[in-house]
């Protein structure tokens, strides 16, 4: 199964260019003004996927200050995250992929997002002090000046052996809403709020021979080419503005700009980070809100936007969250065509919307379609009395990725789930809040139209989740369930089993925690901590061990264990122990 970022929607055109433009010119809409802060409080959840579109195990996912690690199914779900309405920005990184910057409009359901890694690998090695070209296979290039490298930590000249790590983003390729850096949300020279039209982008890091990262020399500049889709050559202008990642807030920023030369652009680049070729366009914000035949929310739905007519356009992607809502920046006073697709990216509607001369907010749509990938999952949840349960919820597992339904006051939930499959096994775990319990694990084969699970009864066992710990014989910290608990375990080969374990909450004072430890099989015992993250800090030095009392073997049960030892700050050695009960998802 694959599903695209709910990102905010990433420009879709832009006005088609003269063939030797000398500057920028917008096209239609407002004088668009610097977007102000909109903080919202929501769940972020989503999945991550490595460069061949599998499950990325064990990513750092950060948002605001808050952060978590993807499970065995690449799958991660933080609660109560900072998140803003304009560009809440989400970060994933893993060792050997290019860091992942995502940023889009957050809205008040659980907001999805799906993130595919860029492989890191060495495109070329160039001598700093004589300078030279890195090249990749479709011809984008990386060009160093003689002496123009230094140190990024400490400015100072470098003139050994220069590691450059390229990769080519593809504006045309089919997966673009899930590598796109950031979004393709910008702020232009003056500060104005644009979305962009790509013609090609690069990502670029220097490494030094012992693994130090590196920079352009002040007052230097590197020479970026960057390779022109096939698509996009014939629409291609004379000069075009180039933009960079901002990575404090995953908006790109415009400096600089590029020639046409034959199918690529050239241009000059005073640092390495994420480059962009684009034309920007003004554009005004648009919010909607998808419901199937059934007036039910089409959650985690994938959403295109396209603008008829000739010419390159980058098409736009974003994901429906838990209620059906997906926002962003469109471009103003354009004809669009929204597209709804199963995840197999087959339309399975369409509908024509706009044009927009300000900030939008249509009705809701109903989507209705026939296909045998759409299936509305629904049952009762009652509990140890055939009670309903009236505060409780639902956990969905289908394949590789999650929902969460919430009860009426009947304890019936329902929720609509696109599969472009039209089959696999649906698995549910029914929630009540009022007794912290939970029920076994309900499994149905997907069936087009309606899927029922029947009556589930939450009253196998205690549903209680946390992760409790004291810090030098201290007050005893509890992060609980909305703590953005998160465990998983995943198999590193055929000896070896990675185990995380995390918990953040959003109180005053702030506290979270985080560790991992490896193990030669899935099974109880004890084994030393491998990582260590503590109420803010990460910790290189620590002496800790973790005890598994129970290793659940198979979903909706949980792990416990406890862990003791001790781990230096800069304020000296701190002792730490705590105990822990997580639910496995998967």
């Amino acid at each position: 199964m694959r599903i695209l970022s709910r990102l905010t929607f990433i420009a879709i055109a832009a006005l088609a260019v003269g063939s030797c433009q000398k500057q920028v010119d917008y096209a239609g809409g407002p004088d668009v003004q610097p977007v102000l802060p909109d903080p919202i409080t929501a769940t972020l959840q989503g999945n991550v996927l490595d460069e061949n579109g599998s499950p990325a195990t064990g990513v750092t996912v950060k948002v605001g200050s808050q952060t978590a690690s993807t499970d065995s199914r690449g799958y991660f779900r933080i609660t109560g995250a900072a998140l803003d309405k304009h560009q809440t920005l989400v970060t994933a990184a893993k060792s050997g992929y290019f860091k992942a910057y995502r940023s889009f409009a957050a809205t008040s359901g659980a907001n999805q997002v799906t993130i595919k890694l860029i492989k890191r690998t060495i495109t070329g090695t160039v001598d700093g002090a004589a300078g030279g070209d890195a090249t990749l296979a479709n011809g984008s290039k990386v060009s160093l000046p003689a002496n123009g490298v230094v140190d990024a930590a400490t400015g100072a000249a470098y003139t050994g052996a220069v590691k450059v790590f390229a990769a080519y983003i593809d504006p045309s390729a089919q997966d673009i809403g899930q590598t796109i850096p950031g979004s393709l949300l910008a702020n232009d020279k003056d500060g104005r709020r644009v979305v962009l039209n790509s013609f090609g982008m690069l990502a670029v890091e220097l490494e030094g021979a012992s693994g130090q990262k590196l920079q352009i020399k002040s007052g230097q500049n590197a020479v970026l080419t960057t390779a022109i889709p096939t698509a996009a050559q014939a629409s291609a202008p004379a000069t075009i503005p180039m933009w960079y990642v901002d990575e404090a807030t995953g908006i790109w920023k415009e400096e600089g700009s590029a020639t046409k030369v034959g199918n690529t652009y050239v241009g000059n680049v005073p640092h390495f980070s994420f480059w962009n070729c684009d034309q920007p366009m003004n554009a005004v914000n648009l919010s909607l809100t998808l419901q199937g035949a059934n007036n039910q929310p089409l959650s985690n739905t994938t959403v295109r936007l396209r603008r008829p007519g000739n010419g390159w356009w980058t098409v736009s992607y974003g994901v429906t969250d838990s209620l059906g809502q997906v926002a962003g920046m469109v471009p103003a006073n354009e004809q669009l065509t929204l597209e709804v697709l199963d995840n197999c990216w087959t339309v399975v509607y369409t509908q024509n919307i706009g044009p927009f001369s300000s900030n939008t907010a249509l009705p809701t749509i109903t989507a209705t379609m026939s296909t045998s990938a759409l299936t509305t999952v629904s049952g009762t949840l009652v509990d140890c009395s055939n009670a309903p349960v009236t505060s409780g919820y639902a956990i969905i597992v289908l394949n590789n990725f999650v929902q969460y339904a919430g009860v009426n006051s009947s304890g019936q939930f329902s929720v609509n789930i696109l599969s472009c499959s039209g089959s696999g096994i649906i698995q549910v775990i029914g929630i009540d809040n009022a007794t912290a319990a939970q029920s076994a694990v309900a499994s149905v084969p997907f069936a087009p139209g309606t899927t029922s699970v029947g009556t589930i009864s939450a009253c196998t066992q205690s549903a209680s989740e946390y992760i409790n710990y004291t810090i030098d014989g201290g007050a005893q910290v509890s992060l609980v369930a909305g703590d953005s608990l998160s465990y998983y375990a995943g198999q590193q080969g055929a000896t070896s089993w990675t185990t995380y374990i995390s918990g953040d909450n959003m109180s005053t004072p702030r506290h979270n925690l985080s560790m991992s430890f490896t193990s030669p099989t899935a099974t109880a015992g004890t084994y030393p901590l491998a990582s260590l993250y503590v109420d803010g800090q990460q910790n290189s030095s620590f002496t800790v061990t973790t005890t598994v009392n129970v290793w659940p073997p198979t979903l909706g049960d949980y792990i416990t264990g406890t862990f003791t030892g001790s781990y230096v700050t800069g304020s000296g050695t701190h002792t730490l122990s705590g105990s822990y009960r997580l639910r496995r998802l998967f």
